[in-house]
């Protein structure tokens, strides 16, 4: 074998590929890889290591302004010094001085559990955002007076030789498409930048445009769409103006000059060929007024004018968009095609989806496409049921083409997205006749990272996480909505019905920074006797609204109402959540006002502490008119889980005054609550909904929690031995049965089949998202005909999958996985189930399967944590072919378990 030279070994352990010990691995900033547009730059990085029990005791960090300084140890902007401290993540350079769009590059080093210190992670780099008075470029538009269509606009200029980089930071509102050099600077990027409050602010986008860019000539172009700006024509007028732009491209040369090309008067601008564009409706496109060229160097064309300043609707503020931007994602063809009676085809994609139409093909110029897409067609196939999509409040979404007759001609409507699984085509030429592989269907979502993974060895429960995981992706679109169809609002009360899975899946975090600032600045306004909520979305009364109570949706014009306190818990239990499971204390420093203010609200607005106001569990099987569970018990419990995190936040930010406050307050609404709702006899809450809440937010009287089980399963027996939630329940019940002595009776309802089940949607509905009323039975047809088929807000259940089949739970004693409970709930008949969660500090794992008598457990605990391991008593429990008890600290012990401590690596547990 050939040796490896000692200046070789070095470089290599210099860079981690041979490294030994624990040391630092993948530095990001703000949760991002080199990202774009920052505006408070925050650092954080993982450890690798080959030992168990790895951890970090200290750390150093410094950034410099370009990446030789830093190489060569000149950090000119920031040095943290050695700082005794795990903390991984959220590491903010204090004091440092950073420059509008300039580009940085920092690096990390850490001392181990020994106090060895690592080498020096390889640079990472960050570009920083416009800061508010850093923009060069104006706000511009056009003469909307006599612009029919939607515009094109351009910049033609000259750049020298000798540049490095080039970044665009971008704010089209509306929505915005960037092109450079006659092409797409980004084609996956769409509906860019994200909707908020825009008489708040507005975001932009950065993109990084260097390869695009040559010296000498070169063109910026945009192509500007309604979005959610100018949406006048649905629900109300909520337009806030007609579309504007502002944009700079930031060129950085070797030489350390810097160049700025912004809008302003001299861009110019011609219509295009969108002719009509709504986020709800759909879009119009005439590809005979497509301009070859326009966003080139070089266009001759005199009858383009000059572009104006914007003067109206013009955001008082700008912030950078860090979220990841809405993608085009994965493309499906239509896996059917027929014709129908009236000489309509239809084309069927398979599933459901939040999608644009792609069509491809090859039309006699002026022919006309039209393409309306719904959710369901009806029983005769004869045509599509568009029902469910909203036509009583919102036009069937339709999206037109005319063709330009220019061959194959690929077009795809960018100002708009649907929820569909079925496209009807209507051509203007009836000798026309498509082919299946006219159409595509392109899926839209935010480009959020997925965490997590989870499979096992029953395929109706594989199915039902495939379906909660497409449901909840195509409504994380910019906002968390309820449906991709008749609404799309951020419902306040939707979003917290699935926020835990949401968190196990996808990593949230920059996403739900962006939400809370749209509930937070929704909130912001003092309104006089505006709409409440008093019961089931029926009954309402009118009274004044302070400052920072927020609404029912947020962001945008449509708030319905003040928010009842089943949805408005959401400012509370949002931030919660990234704490508990990213370990972000900073939610709680940012949104600890809200969050009280909320609390306190809500306790004031109580009468005998307890909330008699409400919405109530929404959309059980049989629709909101048959809710079953009392608002009164529904809205209690969740300012009793409100005034717990309160209680916690406050300690976890030494509040003592407050902590006491909501800790005496917090008991007392328990007492009224189990006065009130709990029956000694029957040892019930009443409902499956109000036992499933009792038991997962500790409201249930002491010692009484396995018998407040049974109790869920004697309900179950009269609903057809199956679950009769909404959804406040349905993320609830599976692990308040499991953890309390029925984790068979969970497991076997989850796996039921015929009518009452969930494989009831595929096998007699062939749904493959969740609906919005979940179609378990015949006898809620009428009520799901009408509803969305795509609903996230019943997709709580997932987490069942996660924290109890496969068993890794986030403690909020070490929140973020910084201690992981890995505590599966084996049942009889699964034989195998697996998961893991990229958590900040690793992968976290759990993998177990059956043999025989037997249970192989293989975990995986990220470097830098460590685990509570639940061991069941009376089987033997050997790991890496030791004894438990002579390896492992034993931590507590309750009537059929023993937890035991584990330190950071991976382990081979068998049960016998």
């Amino acid at each position: 074998m050939k040796r490896i030279s000692a200046f070789l070994l070095a470089l290599l352990v210099c860079f981690g590929a041979l490294a030994a010990g624990t040391y630092p691995v993948h530095p990001q900033t703000c949760l991002l890889d080199s990202p774009l547009g920052i505006e408070k730059p925050s650092f954080g990085w993982q450890l690798s290591s080959g030992a168990r029990g790895a951890g970090q005791t200290a750390w150093e960090v410094e950034v410099a302004s370009s990446e030789q300084k830093l190489r060569a140890g000149k950090a000119d902007v920031w040095k943290s010094g050695k700082t005794l401290s795990d903390r991984q993540f959220g590491i903010l350079p204090e004091g440092a001085a950073f420059q509008s769009a300039a580009t940085y590059w920092w690096r990390v080093r850490i001392w181990d559990e020994n106090g060895k210190r690592s080498a020096w992670t390889a640079p990472a780099c960050f570009t920083m955002g416009i800061q508010d008075d850093g923009w060069q470029a104006e706000w511009i538009t056009v003469e909307w007076d006599s612009c029919r269509r939607m515009p094109y606009l351009r910049k033609e200029f000259s750049l020298k030789p000798g540049f490095v980089k080039a970044t665009a930071y971008v704010c089209g509102i509306g929505a915005a498409d960037l092109f450079v050099n006659g092409g797409y600077a980004d084609e996956t990027r769409i509906l860019d930048p994200a909707q908020t409050n825009y008489e708040q602010y507005a975001l932009y986008t950065s993109l990084d445009i260097t390869s695009k860019l040559k010296a000498g000539a070169n063109c910026i172009g945009v192509m500007l769409f309604d979005g959610w700006y100018n949406q006048g024509t649905v629900f109300a007028d909520f337009s806030y103006g007609k579309p504007m732009l502002r944009a700079e491209v930031v060129v950085e040369y070797r030489s350390g000059r810097t160049e700025v090309i912004g809008t302003d008067t001299s861009w110019t601008w011609k219509e295009g060929p969108v002719v009509a564009s709504n986020i709800y409706s759909g879009e119009t496109y005439d590809a005979r007024c497509r301009i070859e060229g326009w966003s080139a160097p070089g266009l001759e064309d005199a009858s383009w004018k000059a572009c104006v300043k914007a003067s109206k609707g013009v955001p008082p503020q700008m912030r950078s968009q860090v979220m990841p931007p809405m993608r085009l994602k994965e493309s499906i063809l239509a896996k059917k095609m027929w014709k129908t009676s009236k000489g309509k085809w239809i084309f069927d994609f398979g599933t459901n989806n939040t999608a644009d139409i792609r069509l491809t093909a090859a039309l006699p110029a002026g022919t006309m496409v039209t393409i309306r897409t719904g959710e369901e067609v009806y029983e005769d196939r004869d045509s599509v049921d568009f029902r469910s999509t909203g036509i009583s409040v919102v036009p069937v979404q339709t999206d037109v083409f005319i063709a330009g007759g220019t061959g194959v001609e690929t077009w795809m409507p960018r100002g708009t997205y649907h929820g569909f699984r079925y496209a009807e085509v209507t051509c203007s030429d009836p000798a026309v006749e498509p082919s299946q592989d006219w159409l595509q269907a392109v899926q839209v979502h935010t480009d959020l990272p997925v965490r997590g993974h989870f499979s096992c060895s029953e395929e109706q429960i594989n199915r039902l996480h495939e379906m909660a995981l497409r449901t909840v992706s195509g409504n994380i679109v910019g906002v968390p909505v309820d449906c991709p169809t008749r609404e799309k609002c951020g419902w306040l009360g939707d979003s917290h019905a699935y926020i835990k899975m949401a968190m196990d899946n996808y990593d949230m975090t920059n996403f739900l920074y962006k939400y809370l600032e749209d509930i937070r600045s929704t909130s912001a306004r003092e309104e006089k006797n505006t709409l409440h909520h008093l019961l089931k979305n029926i009954i309402f009364y009118y009274q004044d609204k302070a400052p920072g109570i927020p609404y029912m949706i947020a962001p945008g014009k449509r708030l319905c109402g003040v928010a009842s306190p089943d949805w408005g818990t959401a400012v509370v239990q949002l931030p919660w959540h990234l704490y508990l499971y990213d370990g972000d204390v900073h939610a709680l420093e940012t949104y600890y006002e809200s969050m009280a203010q909320w609390t306190d609200y809500i306790t004031a607005a109580s009468v005998g502490h307890l909330v008699y106001t409400g919405l109530g569990d929404w959309d059980p099987p049989y629709g909101v008119h048959k809710i079953a569970t009392p608002v009164e018990l529904t809205s209690s419990a969740f300012h009793y889980y409100d005034l717990c995190i309160m209680e916690q936040a406050a300690a976890v930010l030494g509040k003592t005054a407050d902590r006491e406050r909501y800790a005496a307050e917090r008991k007392a609404v328990k007492e009224a609550f189990i006065a009130k709702f709990y029956n000694p006899v029957a040892k019930t809450f009443g409902t499956q909904t109000g036992d499933a809440m009792a038991l997962d937010l500790g409201l249930c009287p002491e010692g009484a929690e396995k018998d407040v089980a049974i109790g869920i399963s004697k309900h179950m027996v009269v609903q057809r031995r199956f679950f009769d939630t909404g959804i406040f329940g349905i993320g609830r019940i599976g692990s308040a049965l499991s953890r309390n002595g029925q984790a068979e009776l969970a497991y076997s309802t989850f796996m039921k089949k015929g009518k009452y089940s969930f494989a009831w949607m595929w096998d007699k509905y062939d749904a493959t998202t969740l609906w919005e009323v979940l179609p378990v039975c015949d006898g809620n047809r009428e009520e799901t005909s009408g509803c969305s088929h795509c609903h996230p807000m019943q997709a709580g259940f997932d987490i069942y999958f996660y924290e109890d089949l496969a068993g890794i739970r986030p403690l909020a004693e070490a929140p973020g996985f910084k201690k992981v409970l890995l505590e599966p709930l084996w049942t009889v008949a699964l034989e195998q189930a697996e998961a893991s969660i990229d958590t900040r500090y690793g992968t976290v794992s759990s993998n177990w399967k059956k043999d025989g008598k037997t249970i192989e457990w293989n975990i995986a605990v990220p470097a830098g944590t460590s685990a509570s391991v639940a061991l069941p008593k009376g089987m033997e429990a050997i790991v890496d072919g030791g004894s438990v008890a002579s390896s492992f600290t034993l931590e507590k012990e309750t009537a059929d378990k023993a937890y035991y401590l584990f330190p950071s690596g991976e382990y081979r547990i068998t049960l016998n």
